[in-house]
């Protein structure tokens, strides 16, 4: 038992009271100390390699306001006076102490009933590792086991030194693989159209043997994940593969127009087969398109987060059966036939991986950091850039 199962601001006293009475020891996952990190160059470093280990390994808790006895807690010991400046204080010490630089820990500070609080320090895994201490001159590399942090050898950095490109390799073959299985009509659900959109949300943890999300959640909650072009999802099914959301309430129908698969690893595939207007010449609207993608994307990643999966997220997106389409570069609020893009020469086109270290807080935030990918996808039908932002790089948003 440790806390990584629980989200960061659903932990408690009576969580930390669980830790205390079920003796939960130290571990590479979790470690407690009852005191903060003193101003002492030691004091630093120890902080620094603490965080460091945890994020070289598996990620975990680092607890302040916990007295232990040979790794077991034995006592909620809170912290008293200016929290804020004390949380403050050590984020800018792990800022600036490591190198890379951490994509984020997050603080969070439990109030105990008698007063005071303990600090939850939560270190995500890092997939860019190895991260060194370099504050003052240091240069140390530092990972976890059972047993507490410990310095790796050269072996051991070298496996680390070599994650971040193995796990974009398996990103980028698990696209592959997905999109021939579209392709070809062995996905999921039978489409209805050939102008299709593909969109996969990865977790850089999807690739860990112990991902499992919960399922069963998941399926109480499936509106939360609606196919694009939906409010909500119509349907859904548990398979093998995870959970399968779809956008025809009628689970017998023939074909669908879109669906959602939600991957027991955390890997969101979403497929809509209407980009292309059948009714109009045979184009997708460009700024409409940019904002399915912004909007939709988000919103997964979010709702992932709320099952317990964190970032960092990559993002990926594809178009299928478009060979002979044109993008409308037109504004959305004024769309004519006037500024047609050039024919789509292929009939796929797969564009650059998007990388979110966090979520952004809006749509637009999310747009600046996903603006490769769109003008990628504006440079196939022959734009140099998304007709989705304005002079000064701001997202215009037609859902809005």
């Amino acid at each position: 038992m440790a806390l990584l199962h629980i989200p960061l601001s659903r932990i408690d006293e009576a969580s930390l009271e669980g830790l205390v009475q079920a003796g939960v020891s130290e571990s590479r996952s979790i470690d407690y100390k009852r005191e903060t990190y003193g101003n002492a160059r030691d004091d630093y470093a120890e902080f620094l390699a603490d965080i460091s280990s945890f994020a070289n390994t598996a990620g975990g808790d680092l607890i302040i306001g916990m007295a232990a006895t040979d790794g077991i807690p034995t006592a909620i010991i809170p912290l008293q006076g200016s929290l804020d400046a004390e949380m403050l204080r050590l984020d800018e010490v792990a800022r600036g102490g490591l190198q890379p630089r951490l994509p984020s820990i997050i603080f969070h500070p439990v109030p105990i009933q008698g007063g005071g609080h303990v600090i939850v320090i939560r270190v995500p895994r890092s997939y860019n590792p190895p991260h060194r201490v370099i504050r003052q001159g240091s240069a140390r590399f530092w990972a976890r086991s059972s047993a507490g942090k410990f310095e790796p050898n050269v072996d051991e950095l070298r496996a680390l030194f070599t994650l971040a490109p193995q796990l974009m390799d398996r990103m980028r073959n698990f696209r592959v693989e997905r999109i021939a299985k579209i392709a070809a009509d062995q996905g999921p659900v039978q489409l209805m159209n050939r102008g299709i959109l593909g969109v996969h949300v990865i977790p850089f943890s999807a690739f860990d043997l112990s991902s499992i999300i919960p399922i069963d959640a998941i399926t109480r909650a499936f509106h939360t994940f609606p196919p694009i072009g939906s409010r909500t999802a119509q349907a859904r099914r548990v398979n093998f593969d995870g959970v399968l959301m779809v956008s025809n309430a009628d689970q017998a129908a023939q074909e669908q127009r879109a669906y959602v698969q939600v991957f027991r690893n955390g890997i969101v595939e979403a497929v809509n087969s209407t980009i292309i207007n059948q009714g109009q010449p045979d184009l997708p609207i460009i700024p409409l398109l940019d904002s399915t993608v912004i909007n939709n994307t988000r919103n997964f990643m979010s709702n992932l987060e709320e099952f317990g999966v964190e970032p960092p997220f990559a993002l990926l997106a594809s178009l299928l059966g478009v060979r002979g389409a044109r993008f409308n570069f037109a504004p959305f609020d004024r769309a004519s036939y006037d500024n047609l893009g050039d024919p789509f020469d292929r009939d796929q086109y797969h564009f650059g991986e998007i990388m979110f270290e966090t979520i952004p807080q809006s749509a637009a935030e999310f747009a600046k950091i996903a603006r490769p990918l769109l003008d990628q996808m504006a440079n196939a039908g022959g734009s140099p850039l998304s007709p989705s932002f304005d002079r000064q790089g701001n997202f215009i948003d037609p859902q809005r």
